[in-house]
C-alpha cells in the first residue's frame, strides 16, 4: 500500500533526489509549496529535503498512519467474523487493480485506502442486524444498505480522508443502475466505486464467509464477473481484470 508523503518546498529534482534516496516503491512523494495548503490523503510531511534523518523519521511516521488504518480495518473485519486479514487481501488486489488499469499513483492510494475502510458504516448497524442468523426483513435490508451512506458521512468528517466519501459511498452501484444507495448508472458512478465493487465482489467469494459455508473457487468467481459485464460490472474494467489476472495475483503490470 502506497505511503503518500508531502514535501514541502521542494523542486521536482528534489523529489526525484529524494525517492532514489529512500529506494521503496511503497513512498509516493508529493510536492507542495505550503504546509498550511496540504491537499489530498497525507500521511506525514517532509520540510527538510537535506535531513536523511528528517526523511527517514516521516516514513516511520506514515508507517504509523497506515498501521492504525489497518487496525481500525482489522476491526471492522472482526466484527463480521471474517479474518483479520481479509481487507489486507482487498488492499493487495487493489493495488493489482489499479496498476494494471494504469492510474496515477494519487489514485492508486485513494483505491488502496477505500479499500480498507469500505465498510466501516458497518460499524454503526446493531449487532442482531449485521449478524443476523437468517433471512433479513425489508427494513434489516435497508439498514445493512445505509452502511455506504454512513461509512461515507464518517470518513468525510475525518481530517485527510475525505476524498474516500464518494468512493464510499457509491461501491455497491451497479453499472446498469440497479445498485444502492443512489441508483447510480455507468460512469454517474465514480470509476474508483466501480473498481472497488469488482475486487470486493471478488473476493468476498473467494474467501471464508461467515454467512456460507462454501467457497468459491478463483475461475467461478471470473465466470460471474464476466456474466455480469455491463450489468453489476463496468466490462471495460472486467476486462482488465480479468486479462492482466489480478484476481490470482501476477498482474502483467503488476511492480516487482
Amino acid at each position: 500500500m502506497l505511503k503518500r508523503i508531502v514535501v514541502v518546498g521542494a523542486s521536482e529534482s528534489e523529489i526525484e533526489a529524494i525517492q532514489k534516496k529512500i529506494k521503496a516503491k511503497d513512498v509516493h512523494l508529493v510536492p507542495s509549496k505550503s504546509s498550511s495548503k496540504l491537499s489530498g490523503i497525507t500521511d506525514s510531511v517532509i520540510y527538510n529535503t537535506d535531513d536523511s534523518k528528517a526523511i527517514a523519521k516521516s516514513i516511520q511516521q506514515a508507517d504509523r498512519a497506515l498501521a492504525t488504518l489497518e487496525l481500525l480495518a482489522q476491526a471492522i473485519d472482526c466484527r463480521e467474523a471474517f479474518r483479520p486479514e481479509s481487507s489486507k487481501r482487498l488492499v493487495e488486489h487493489a493495488t493489482r487493480f489499479a496498476i494494471a488499469c494504469e492510474l496515477s499513483k494519487d489514485d492508486q492510494v485513494l483505491l488502496e485506502r477505500a479499500a480498507l475502510l469500505r465498510d466501516i458504516g458497518k460499524l454503526q448497524i446493531p449487532n442482531n442486524v449485521l449478524l443476523k442468523d437468517g433471512l433479513l426483513t425489508f427494513d434489516e435490508w435497508q439498514l445493512i444498505q445505509n452502511h455506504t451512506s454512513i461509512g461515507a458521512d464518517l470518513v468525510a468528517d475525518m481530517d485527510g480522508l475525505a476524498e474516500l466519501a464518494p468512493i464510499i459511498r457509491s461501491h455497491h452501484e451497479c453499472f446498469d443502475g440497479d445498485g444502492y444507495p443512489s441508483k447510480l448508472e455507468g460512469e454517474e458512478i465514480p470509476i474508483l466505486s466501480r473498481m472497488l465493487k469488482i475486487i470486493d465482489v471478488y473476493c468476498a467469494m473467494t474467501s471464508p464467509r461467515s454467512y456460507r459455508n462454501n467457497i468459491s473457487s478463483a475461475d467461478d468467481a471470473l465466470a460471474h464477473l464476466e456474466n455480469e459485464r455491463g450489468k453489476h460490472f463496468d466490462s471495460d474494467l472486467i476486462d482488465c481484470f480479468v486479462a492482466k489476472k489480478v484476481g490470482d495475483g501476477k498482474s502483467q503490470n503488476a511492480e516487482s
